[in-house]
């Protein structure tokens, strides 16, 4: 041979046996022999095809740019300097595959170089500047017959690759720069392979005159990727979690396969099996069926991982408790082929949680009975205190002895304590035992307001304490609400105002609750200048039996459990309580309230 390249030994004699028959009668002919190149050692691969349709009897052109003549002499063209793509060399501008498309005429190739491509296994496309093709190989023309205009790549390029295509492709044409993607690509049949895809620019001058595309079909290769990050994930999935089961379902063929620990957790013999799906369902309870098959279908339509909890029958008859976790695996294809997962017992789980449920049942009734022999203690204790206590006004109004009088207004104000600590006993019983409902009833607000500050006004006044009254005049005169049980908020709250302020003053306030909207949202505020609180001290104001600390118990008294039914009857009134406080600068207590215009 000469020019590029020669063949060794006469093509090592296999094309003087085999090539010279198939070129005499001018058929084609593919033969392995080796080529030697001036760069590089013997390639051994040579496809031959005959040229005779188009150029006469004795041409022959092969995929490594070899031709021959009838007598044999051979000529293999060896531009390889061109930038490779998919393999394929790509001759630039300027060298030959350049020189076959005409100046006039850019989509079209000369036969020679249409007959070399028409033999190669990559699928290859000439465009012209508007993305339109000019040519298309063999293989090319395998790819959708509508590619003559440019949205015609719409047809045959995936739904879920077009945007990532048009957006590399108008990048290109802004760049001029050559680029690649991987995209799956339809045939004339309608499947979907997956193609590794090179674009090239087809300059003339400083023009771009056009795009030379190469595809390979990568569809095995993306396949075993897909695979083999399938097996990775479930090796992940497993080293986390030791002694799990392992299933894969073929949703195409209903074949379940289940590893032996797998198996052993469906209740089956402890070595790996396949098993339909309607047999794999058969092993769950029948009451858990229809919930697995909801958590398949919801995972196969979301493509979203699932967990679902169901019992099966296990191996010595029991019931055992699995979680089977799972997820859906598309095909090269984007569609739904497998699920694949991981089973887990979680028996002594579900074990623990019956014991707590039935725990929290038996701590429930506990409570129950206990709020009902509170209410009935309660009851039981205010009828004899309110005898002694009427008994003690009667002998208070009948005595004129002042050693009797201070005695007997001890008794009184010892009764009214304890008769205020069994009325709170009897309103939380009441409130947890599910007791306590609103009266709603319309009423004027000033006079509520007006009312309560004048039963505080008595203790306050002993204690050189004034006592304020605050109405915004946005609030509505007439409201509708239960008066008795906001009343008994607003002087709980009153009485620890008092309580724990030695001097200065306290500020009943009321004003419609803008922060929190609400049409007849009211904010109702008791301020006061007393000893105030620390944040700690904040933490236990609402949780029963609780007040500031040990220090402020012994030095104001109290049974801890005011503030716990003001937030209870405020949340049965839809409302909200809370507190601000420094030490050494009061308290402000505030609850907010529906109580819409009557």
């Amino acid at each position: 041979m000469s020019r590029g390249g020669k063949c060794r030994n006469d093509f090592d004699a296999a094309l003087a046996d085999h090539g010279r028959a198939a070129i005499l009668p001018g058929k084609a002919f593919g033969v392995g022999i080796r080529l030697l190149d001036k760069s590089r050692p013997w390639v051994s691969r040579s496809r031959i095809r005959d040229l005779a349709d188009s150029a006469g009897p004795g041409r022959h052109a092969g995929a490594g740019h070899l031709t021959l003549g009838a007598d044999g002499v051979g000529e293999l063209m060896t531009a390889r300097t061109a930038h490779p793509i998919a393999g394929i060399p790509v001759d630039r501008p300027g060298d030959a595959l350049g020189r076959a498309l005409p100046e006039s005429e850019p989509g079209m190739i000369g036969l020679p170089s249409r007959l070399i491509l028409d033999a190669l296994p990559q699928k290859i496309w000439m465009l012209d500047s508007d993305g339109a093709v000019r040519f298309a190989n063999r293989a090319a023309r395998e790819i959708g017959s509508s590619l003559g205009e440019p949205d015609g790549w719409d047809s045959v390029i995936h739904p879920k690759d077009r945007h990532r295509a048009a957006a590399a492709r108008s990048s290109a044409i802004r760049s001029g720069q050559p680029y690649d993607l991987t995209i799956r690509l339809r045939d004339t049949s309608g499947r979907w392979h997956w193609h590794q895809t090179d674009v090239v620019p087809i300059r003339e001058g400083a023009g771009i005159t056009g795009w030379m595309m190469t595809a390979a079909d990568v569809d095995d290769v993306v396949a075993d990727n897909q695979a083999l990050e399938a097996t990775t994930n479930l090796l992940l999935l497993t080293h986390k979690a030791a002694g799990v089961g392992l299933w894969d379902w073929n949703m195409r063929t209903g074949a379940l396969s289940l590893s032996a620990e797998g198996a052993r957790l469906h209740g089956l013999s402890a070595q790996a099996c396949i098993i339909t799906s309607s047999a794999w369902t058969g092993l769950v309870h029948a009451d858990d069926r229809a919930m697995l098959w909801d958590a398949v279908t919801k995972a196969v339509t979301t493509r979203t991982p699932f967990s679902v909890d169901v019992r099966v029958t296990a191996e010595h008859g029991g019931t055992r408790w699995i979680q089977s976790l799972g997820r859906v695996l598309d095909d090269a294809h984007g569609l739904s082929g497998r699920i694949v997962g991981l089973t887990l017992d979680i028996t002594a789980r579900k074990r623990a949680e019956q014991a707590l449920s039935h725990a929290k049942e038996g701590a429930e009734q506990a409570n129950r009975a206990k709020s009902d022999f509170l209410a009935m203690m309660s009851h039981e204790i205010r009828n004899p205190l309110n005898a002694v206590l009427g008994y003690t006004e009667l002998m208070l109004s009948r005595s004129r002895e002042p050693e009797t009088l201070r005695h007997l207004a001890a008794v009184q104000e010892a009764g009214e304590i304890l008769i205020r600590v069994v009325d709170d006993v009897l309103d939380v019983a009441q409130i947890e035992a599910g007791q306590v409902a609103l009266d709603p009833e319309s009423f004027l607000l000033a006079d509520l307001m007006e009312g309560t500050a004048a039963v505080a006004r008595g203790a306050a006044s002993r204690k050189g304490v004034a006592v304020e009254v605050l109405r915004d005049p946005a609030t509505p005169a007439l409201v509708l609400g239960d008066v008795g049980r906001l009343r008994q908020v607003l002087l709980n709250l009153l009485t620890n105002a008092v309580k724990f302020t030695p001097a200065g003053r306290v500020v009943l306030a009321v004003s419609p609750d803008t922060a929190r909207g609400g049409e007849g949202r009211l904010l109702f505020t008791v301020s006061d200048t007393g000893i105030g609180m620390s944040a700690a001290q904040q933490e236990r104001l609402f949780v029963p039996f609780g007040q500031g600390d040990e220090s402020i118990r012994r030095r104001f008294g109290g049974s801890g459990l005011g503030l716990v039914i003001c937030r209870h009857l405020v949340e049965l009134m839809g409302g909200q309580i809370g507190v601000t406080s420094e030490p050494g600068r009061g308290t402000r207590m505030w609850f907010s309230v529906l109580l819409p215009p009557a």
